[in-house]
Formats: C-alpha cells, sequence, structure tokens
C-alpha cells in the first residue's frame, strides 16, 4: 500500500505535509507533519483524528465549487491549523499555525499561496485518507 499523505503547496519550497504512518485503531492516526515555509523548515510527530481529513474535504469541495469561501483542517490538539481562504477568482490563501507538541509547544505561523489549481490532488489524497480509515460514529 502507498503511503497516505496530502500536501499543500510546492514539492520542494513552500508546502505543509501531512504523512499517515499508521493508525492506532480508535480513530486516531499516528502522523509526520512538515512545513516548509520561507526559511524554516520543521517536522514533528501528531496523533490526528479521523474526524478532521473527512471534515477538510467537505469544505474544500464546496471551496473548489465557488472558489469562495473558507475550507478548515483543525485537528483535536490544534497541532495543526490551515485555513484555505479562496478570492472567488481561483487564487487560495492558506494560513496556518504548526505546534511541535500538543498544547505547550513551540508555534509558527505561516502562509502560502496556491492556485485552485492545486485542490483536485489535495481532494484525492483526502479521500484516500478518509477511505483507509473512515470516521464512524460512537
Amino acid at each position: 500500500m502507498s503511503t497516505l499523505k496530502f500536501q499543500i503547496g510546492g514539492t520542494e519550497h513552500e508546502f505543509v505535509r501531512v504523512d499517515i504512518v499508521g493508525s492506532n485503531g480508535d480513530g486516531w492516526l499516528p502522523s509526520r507533519i512538515t512545513v516548509r515555509v520561507g526559511s524554516f523548515l520543521g517536522e514533528f510527530p501528531s496523533d490526528l483524528d479521523v474526524w478532521a481529513f473527512a471534515r477538510f474535504a467537505t469544505e474544500l469541495r464546496t471551496l473548489y465549487e465557488s472558489l469562495k469561501g473558507t475550507a478548515s483542517f483543525t485537528t483535536y490538539e490544534r497541532q495543526l491549523e490551515l485555513a484555505l481562504v479562496g478570492d472567488g477568482m481561483g487564487h487560495v490563501q492558506v494560513r496556518g499555525e504548526a505546534m511541535d507538541y500538543a498544547g505547550t509547544g513551540n508555534k509558527l505561523i505561516f502562509r502560502l499561496a496556491i492556485d485552485q489549481t492545486e485542490i483536485p490532488a489535495l481532494l484525492r489524497d483526502l479521500t484516500a485518507i478518509s477511505a483507509a480509515y473512515p470516521p464512524v460514529a460512537a
């Protein structure tokens, strides 16, 4: 099975990537988060809940259809917060915060610029993650 991940931004410069490294079997996915923006590069582990991926995909589909509004990736422990904001003309501003340790870690606040053409690949990645680890009702 190929590695499940999603990435926003380029492949070498200015990106945020979440690599799923396993499953706890309880709706939590051990992950590795990489943020490369400006002169900053950081990686840190995080456990992400499966619902975060499903919510983000739903909001992102709406953003892609209208090219305006906001799609947010919000994690339970707030280690990665992303807000993608469309301007209605195909430009998308990514505002993000990354915290290396849940609750008390160092925080990086950053911005990226992408366009609508990057959203379909992101949606494919999010759909693959949700298919492999579907959110289930409690």
